[in-house]
């Protein structure tokens, strides 16, 4: 039997944890019975995810994202693209419930049949109110969505405009392999800290939702009580100088280093001791994942994706949501005692390669598409 074949859309304008997903996904899917095609944004924002994809041998397509219907020539675009592919399985990939809103209407208009979704952000503020026609209409032709956590199966099925099936498919990647003494050696010189340092990092966007700024306000609270700790901020984004800003004024410069955008980020975990969430809401983070398989014990807020992630005072520990002194304590918790501290490390690794293996993820989304299929 042929390959069947399944398009994988996302209109996102950046390239983050959701469009992981998507790469991570679209390299995983068995080959020899799945032909994956990938249709992304022409936004610069995601030429790095283009060109990841492209060098795994996916095919890429380009189209303008539809910011309301409207927009009539990348409507029209889409539309004509659907009309004349013809996947077996047409999945969107939605960073929030209203995304990919105008792609779907394009495909239901070029009646390409039901598709499959995956939702990372289902619990949302869309949820408060009435959706508007055009994403009512939009999610008429879902006929399965995918979600990461329980909680967000929950949140989908409560509303009042939800079709179809909900399948909870927890995230997975790569398992990148035993972490090494070589290989933190190797990342702790990479990030120019000495090995009698207590590296506590924190990496990701510098978002209002990932909230810096209270990584800083952890950090004011154990600099000088934690002997020799040193913080690290790996990452970019719109908050990136306000947060050099504060960490100047709070006299925290001298023990802290600030890396900006690495493409080798995932490798750099193998030199923390701790990794720090601070994240106001997620999915279930990419970055949380990296950690847990390498060995990194993690300290996250208490929050959906974060909770299922950590098994609190097993592989980490969790705190109370944007509260200060809260991270202070469950740092002084992690950092207090290296051996638990390691043993976080070790228990994180091991529920990682047993439930958010990429095989298990791409396996249970491939019985996702038979049901729908079959359906």
């Amino acid at each position: 039997m042929s390959a069947r074949r399944v398009l994988l859309f996302s209109d996102a304008p950046l390239y983050a944890g959701a469009e992981r997903y998507l790469v991570e996904l679209a390299r995983g899917l068995p080959k020899d019975d799945w032909s994956v095609e990938v249709v992304c944004s022409e936004s610069g924002g995601v030429d790095p995810m283009a060109a990841e994809l492209s060098e795994a041998g996916v095919p890429v397509k380009r189209l303008p994202a539809i910011p309301t219907l409207k927009a009539r020539g990348a409507f029209l675009k889409a539309f004509r693209y659907f009309a004349t592919h013809r996947p077996d399985i047409l999945h969107f990939n939605l960073t929030d419930p209203r995304a990919c809103n105008g792609a779907m209407t394009a495909a239901r208009m070029a009646m390409r049949g039901k598709f499959v979704c995956t939702e990372h952000l289902p619990t949302s503020v869309f949820d408060g109110g009435p959706l508007p026609f055009r994403h009512r209409l939009a999610t008429r032709g879902t006929a399965a969505t995918i979600v990461n956590t329980v909680v967000g199966r929950t949140a989908v099925e409560a509303r009042p405009h939800h079709q179809g099936r909900v399948f909870v498919v927890p995230n997975g990647i790569p398992d990148p392999g035993d972490p090494s003494p070589e290989r933190r050696v190797a990342a702790r010189a990479e990030l120019g800290f000495e090995p009698h340092h207590v590296v506590v990092g924190w990496v990701g966007r510098f978002t209002e939702q990932k909230d810096p700024d209270l990584m800083v306000e952890g950090m004011r609270r154990i600099n000088g009580v934690i002997p020799d700790v040193r913080f690290a901020f790996v990452g970019d984004g719109p908050l990136f100088q306000a947060t050099e800003a504060r960490i100047g004024e709070l006299e925290l410069g001298d023990v802290t280093r600030c890396y900006g955008f690495r493409p080798d980020a995932a490798d750099l975990l193998c030199g923390l001791d701790v990794l720090v969430n601070t994240s106001r809401y997620e999915g279930m983070p990419f970055t949380i994942l990296e950690a847990m398989f390498r060995g990194v014990p993690v300290v996250a807020t208490r929050i959906g994706g974060n909770e299922q992630l950590v098994a609190p005072m097993a592989s980490g520990v969790l705190y109370a949501q944007q509260d200060g002194d809260a991270l202070g304590e469950a740092l002084h918790v992690a950092l207090g005692d290296r051996d638990r501290m390691r043993e976080f490390g070790r228990v994180g690794r091991e529920r990682a390669t047993l439930l958010h293996s990429i095989e298990g993820m791409c396996a249970r989304t491939v019985q996702v598409y038979d049901d729908v299929l079959g359906g």
